[in-house]
């Protein structure tokens, strides 16, 4: 039994991350679901012109999202943007205007489920987030 196991009767881990092609550009999230280590939804969608600190942002969201709708209420959520780890954690300020409303949507979010925890993991970590998003700015 893992110690993820231990934690947590179902173990969901979501990883996400967010894709701008130009900083800002065209931009994307994407998002894997995973439960007890399985793949049960993927989430990929275009976001518009964005920063890549705002497409992280928005992947986070959407992942957040995920949960409240889903009722998943346990959850190890993992991105590769430390800004967002740290600022979200508590860790950073936020300093830009334009950051601080998609960190309050993102708090707002972590304040309804009941047992979360976000961690930076590096990028070759989270290449399944980072496909889908790939994959949603490849797609026409």
């Amino acid at each position: 039994m893992s110690i993820l196991s231990r934690c947590f009767s179902l173990v969901y881990e979501i990883y996400c991350d967010g894709a701008s092609r130009s900083n800002p550009g065209e931009a994307s999230v994407g998002i894997s679901i995973l439960k007890d280590s399985e793949e049960i939804a993927t989430i990929k969608k275009r976001i518009g012109i964005a920063t890549n600190n705002v497409a992280e942002y928005l992947g986070l969201i959407e992942a957040l999202k995920y949960c409240v709708e889903n009722n998943i209420m346990e959850v190890y959520i993992y991105l590769d943007s430390l800004l967002v780890v740290q600022q979200v954690n508590l860790e950073y300020k936020v300093k830009s205007k334009k950051l601080q409303e998609y960190y309050n949507q993102a708090l707002d979010l972590i304040n309804k489920i009941n047992n979360i925890k976000i961690n930076h993991v590096r990028r070759e970590f989270n290449k399944r987030a980072d496909q889908l998003a790939n994959q949603a700015l490849d797609e026409l």
